[in-house]
């Protein structure tokens, strides 16, 4: 994914400084700017569309639009028939539609859906709503009914699995806000049997993100395959699918090769058998995988500060522009554009007034100098799409290098006068 040549960086083989200076140039001339910017590659994002469909070929994708949700981005997924859109809040699935996907690929999840959110939802016949709650089932059946339709829902339910990761991205063990529990399951069959304005068509399980291990994708599918016989006896029906949700790992720390570390061949044999007689589509709904390698962070040294044993390298983005670091505690790659002989142990950190606008500590880095450009590597998921207007930062222009090698802006720079646009005493 990274590497050098004559110390000038290369990513994905492609030669940075070139582009640095092209960026440089369009963001000058046409919008008068100077400072960050994201930078997507289309090759990549095509790509890891691809190794999705041939490690997984008898299997469906619902993209997970929270992870990258620019819609420039959305509009190159959506052609790809294999793919749908998983969204969770209404302005989510306003960016599916408008970037073209086909209501009946879209699936909308998340605990707390507005009675505004499920309305938008049932009135564009999406395919699913994921329900997370019996409060939610009755939401939506009390709406359908005043609508004289039918809701289709899944059950997203709460398998109480252990995974290895972070605690603050598991979401499939009881403790956890996500999903429903036994309990819930068991009344919201009883309520089906009576809805009239609500037809179960999957259910759904999301165990956590950063997983590399295919066993507990494996037993999550064998919890599901359980609790559809459960569905097929007190309901006497069959469901269109079931989802496994998202969360194939992405490390980091890797700088070579193509960024794949997961078993994908053993997870994809062991969930065919387990519903080799459903007769049903088996759904992933993969974000980071998809969106992290596809984005970098461009940024520049600022100032250098000396301190015991370490130095400080105040750069120009900030933790509005990523927040992943100061959140999760994340690691992201940080790679000089141009490297320098020589080593240094720097302290990352960005101009935000608050001591935890920091994206490394005691990093060892090869030897910076003020106005290096900085490379920011797998911040593609949830780095714009989590950014803000923190400290009055303007959000940050987004371009993409499309597969000719054409520059393109998915984003241009926000102003002054836009970050205040819907403040009224701006306008007075």
């Amino acid at each position: 994914m990274f590497d050098y040549k004559e110390e000038r960086l290369i990513w994905h083989g492609v030669p940075v400084n070139p582009l640095i200076t092209q960026v440089e140039d369009l963001l000058k001339k046409q919008f008068n700017y100077t400072g960050p910017f994201w930078l997507y590659s289309e090759k990549i994002l095509t790509e890891r569309l691809a190794i999705l469909e041939k490690e997984l070929p008898h299997f469906h994708f619902y993209y997970s639009v929270k992870s990258l949700p620019n819609i420039g981005i959305l509009k190159r997924i959506q052609p790809n028939k294999n793919f749908g859109a998983d969204v969770v809040s209404g302005g989510e699935l306003y960016r599916a539609l408008k970037a073209g996907f086909d209501p009946k690929r879209i699936v909308f999840a998340g605990v707390g859906k507005t009675e505004a959110e499920i309305e938008y939802g049932i009135n564009e016949k999406i395919r699913a709503f994921h329900v997370e709650s019996i409060a939610e089932l009755k939401d939506i059946e009390r709406i359908a009914e005043g609508k004289k339709t039918t809701a289709h829902i899944a059950f997203r339910l709460n398998p109480d699995v252990e995974v290895d990761t972070h605690k603050h991205i598991t979401t499939g063990k009881e403790e956890n806000k996500f999903g429903m529990s036994e309990a819930d399951f068991l009344m919201g069959i009883t309520i089906l049997k009576k809805s009239k304005h609500l037809k179960l068509v999957g259910l759904q399980a999301h165990i956590g993100s950063q997983l590399f291990d295919a066993t507990p994708y494996i037993k999550t599918a064998q919890y599901l395959h359980d609790k559809y016989a459960i569905i097929q006896k007190e309901l006497s029906q069959k469901i269109d699918y079931v989802s496994l949700g998202g969360g194939f790992g992405v490390k980091y720390e890797r700088l070579e090769g193509d960024g794949i570390d997961f078993d994908f061949s053993n997870l994809g044999a062991s969930i065919g058998a387990i519903f080799k007689d459903a007769n049903l589509e088996v759904h992933f709904e993969p974000g980071r995988f998809i969106a992290a390698p596809t984005g970098i962070l461009m940024t520049r040294v600022r100032h250098l500060k000396e301190r015991t044993g370490k130095v400080i390298a105040i750069i120009d983005a900030a933790m509005n522009d990523l927040i992943r670091p100061m959140l999760y505690e994340a690691y992201h790659p940080i790679l000089s554009v141009n490297r320098r002989e020589g080593e240094h142990v720097y302290d990352v950190v960005g101009p935000v007034c608050e001591s935890t606008d920091t994206f490394a500590t005691k990093r060892t880095l090869a030897t910076l100098a003020e106005n290096d450009w900085l490379a920011i590597g797998y911040a593609g998921a949830y780095g714009a799409s989590m950014s803000s207007n923190f400290n009055s930062r303007v959000l940050l222009p987004e371009l993409l290098l499309a597969a000719n090698g054409e520059l393109k802006f998915l984003r241009t720079p926000q102003t002054y006068d836009e970050m205040l646009a819907n403040e009224f005493a701006a306008k007075n």
